[in-house]
Formats: C-alpha cells, structure tokens, sequence
C-alpha cells in the first residue's frame, strides 16, 4: 500500500511539475508577444504624434521612437509596460536621451 500511495504522490508531483512548466512557458510566450506588440504600437503611435508637432522626415522619426521604445523596453518586465502611467513618466526623459544621440 506505501508503494502505490509513494506512486501516486510520485506522479502527482511530476504533473505539477509538467503544469508549472506549461505555465512558464505560456508566460514567455505571452511576454514576448506582448513586447513584440507594444513595441510596434509604441513606434506607430509615436511616428504619428511626433510627425503632427515636428518638422523631423518620417525616417528621423521612426529611429527616434524606435530608440525611445527600445528605450523604454529595457529591463522593463511586462506588467510595468502595461501600466500607462509608468511608461507616460519615463518616455519623456528617455525620448531626451535619444534626442542627443547622433
């Protein structure tokens, strides 16, 4: 009987195992889209503010807000670029950064 219940347990760790892994790796996959994602809206939304106030080519701003969104992605887990006031705080300093680069 100890041998079937020490089975049993033997499996049922192995299967939280095998969930915690599923889970993990639905949770990269989920923050690689994510950042995949926001990354190209970040751009998009920026190259389009940024063309109605500047007098900067669609090129020059397109590396600018790329610069910024990478910027910005940097050591920066997913939940914090969900939170549009945290990324509202720091774009700015970090668009002055890639303003001074060449």
């Amino acid at each position: 009987m100890r041998v079937l219940a020490c089975a049993f347990l033997a499996l049922g760790l192995l299967g939280l195992s095998a969930c915690d892994k599923a889970r993990e790796g639905f949770s990269e996959g989920f923050d690689s889209a994510f950042r995949t994602s926001f990354r190209e809206s970040f751009v998009g939304s920026c190259v389009k503010s940024a063309g109605e106030h500047g007098n900067k080519s669609q090129e020059e701003l397109k590396k600018l807000c790329t610069c910024a969104a990478d910027g910005l992605m940097k050591d920066t887990p997913v939940a914090d670029l969900q939170d549009l006031e945290k990324i509202r705080t720091r774009t700015g300093p970090i668009i002055q950064q890639c303003l001074k680069q060449p």
